[in-house]
């Protein structure tokens, strides 16, 4: 509209000034007239009189012409100015509503690679656009069923494993109770009979640490790995952890020695948890070392809290198997001479318990020089908001990579 008021400026421009044109040619030719007449003498005084009245007219005519060109010069300006701006904001205008969709989806594609399924953007702009941003709201629909196909088979498997283990657990303690009742009255059996018994025995115990595992691994995937954490003297629990190991270790001639820093202040822990965390270590520890090999058990006040170490000077680990230690299912070398069973759970379940009570879990080894590992548990001194009864999913978000043992 507005470069249409401009062109019509010009037309007007065009018009005033072959009106202006016309004008003056009119005014010129009455004073020739008059002149002529001067000349002849006729009515000379009526001559000068029109000669002058057309000079003041043709003055006036160049006046006027000269407010209107201006007038509609700064018209046809403003008229051009304003249609350029208009254009501009009108391409202004185009390229902000292809651009703001498109900044949506951006934002949409990386709150989605975040892991927002509910990412959504608004469907609008150009047919193109409007076309991408359905089908981005296509392709994350169908990326949150699957995903919630996908958990609702998790928990299903992982309400199988726990059910199933759980089952398995209480006719296996079964096997084993009336296995060790038989070992009792071994010296009544035949020595092919308490080879038998003693076979029995082995892999029932084998079952249920098994069974142990894999059920620690479903109650943490379902999220109901629990705690009950009490004020716990750490010496007790190193002593009683040290001790379920000993007869172990003596068998194979290895030393066990411990060491407690006295005056040590109490935990908020879960004893049994806690116990089972150390035993596993020094299990550990026991089958990973030859024989005659020394490990060494040291409870000491670090920082804010206390840190329970176990160390070997078995065959130790390289760097990348330490990386992985605490992964599931994940087993260190043991060397050419032994074989190491287990499920590759032991660590990774501990971890999970360390961390479930505020507290760390870290290894440090060199090939050849053996291995520590360091539990950190916080005291209650130092974490008023430590632990309390609860319970953790603790490897939910390792379900791919998994979680293991030594």
């Amino acid at each position: 509209m507005l470069t249409g008021l401009a062109v019509i400026g010009v037309a007007r421009f065009l018009q005033q000034r072959q009106d202006f044109e016309d004008a003056t040619a009119r005014s010129y030719q009455v004073e020739i007239a008059a002149r002529n007449r001067l000349a002849e003498g006729a009515a000379p005084q009526a001559a000068r009189a029109v000669i002058v009245a057309q000079k003041q007219e043709r003055q006036r005519l160049r006046d006027d012409i000269d407010g209107e060109t201006r007038d509609t010069a700064l018209l046809v300006g403003a008229g051009l100015i304003a249609g350029l701006t208009g254009a501009a904001l009108l391409f202004a205008g185009l390229i902000a509503s292809m651009r703001r969709p498109l900044e949506e989806l951006v934002e949409a594609s990386g709150r989605l690679a975040g892991g927002d399924l509910d990412s959504r953007v608004k469907v609008g702009g150009l047919s193109e656009t409007a076309a991408l941003g359905e089908a981005f709201n296509e392709m994350a629909a169908e990326l949150q069923r699957r995903a919630g196909e996908r958990d609702q088979m998790e928990t299903m498997k992982d309400e199988f494993v726990l059910t199933a283990s759980h089952e398995l657990r209480s006719p296996l303690t079964s096997v084993k109770g009336f296995a060790e009742l038989l070992m009792l009255e071994r010296d009544r059996l035949s020595p092919k009979q308490a080879e038998t018994v003693e076979i029995i025995l082995d892999n029932t115990r084998h079952l249920v640490r098994l069974l142990n595992d894999l059920l620690d691994l479903a109650r943490s995937d379902a999220g109901r790995l629990t705690i009950k954490p009490a004020l716990t003297d750490p010496d007790s629990l190193v002593e009683e952890a040290v001790r379920a190991m000993r007869s172990q270790t003596e068998g194979r001639g290895q030393s066990l020695s411990v060491e407690i820093e006295p005056g040590l202040p109490q935990v908020s822990v879960d004893h049994d948890r806690i116990r089972q965390i150390l035993v596993n270590l020094i299990t550990n520890a026991h089958e990973y070392s030859p024989d005659r090999a020394s490990i060494a058990v040291t409870a000491s006040r670090q920082g804010d809290g206390v840190e329970i170490a176990v160390s070997d000077d078995g065959p130790g680990m390289a760097a990348d198997q330490l990386d992985h230690i605490f992964d599931r299912f994940t087993r260190g070398d043991a060397g050419l001479t032994q074989h190491v069973g287990g499920t590759g759970l032991g660590l990774a379940i501990s971890k999970s318990l360390v961390e479930l009570h505020g507290g760390t879990i870290a290894a440090e080894s060199t090939p050849g020089a053996g291995s520590t590992f360091r539990v950190h548990l916080p005291t209650p001194a130092s974490g008023a908001d430590g632990p309390k009864s609860h319970h953790i999913g603790g490897f939910s978000a390792h379900r791919r990579g998994g979680k293991g043992e030594r």
